[in-house]
């Protein structure tokens, strides 16, 4: 049965698919059947010159690793937030300490 309610124009399992193929040649221009080969642009140039560079090709691998890497607060997420609570608690411990002992210079 098909989704409008029609169980005649159901396709039988023996049936086959076939796909259409075009009886006559194609009518495009040859231009788009074989494009010519794309310009080489100024970025293209410069990108293949950079990476013709001695050890342009490890630097770039280790870029893609530190891109890649998974950082500290995605792996270890409710120690980090101790760690900032902590940190914060020390910063803002120093700057009323210099507050107090600025005030109690004059």
């Amino acid at each position: 049965m098909t989704t409008d309610g029609d169980t005649d124009r159901a396709r039988q399992p023996e049936e086959h698919v076939r796909l259409r193929t075009p009886e006559q040649p194609s009518v495009l221009p040859d231009w788009m059947l074989d494009p010519p080969p794309p310009r080489r642009t100024l970025g293209v140039r410069l990108a293949e010159a950079v990476a013709a560079l001695p050890g342009a090709g490890r630097i770039r691998r280790r870029w893609w690793i530190w891109q890649r890497r998974e950082r500290l607060s995605q792996r270890y997420p409710n120690a980090v937030k101790i760690m900032a609570v902590l940190v914060s608690f020390a910063v803002i411990l120093l700057l009323v300490l210099s507050v107090h002992a600025l005030y109690g210079l004059a």
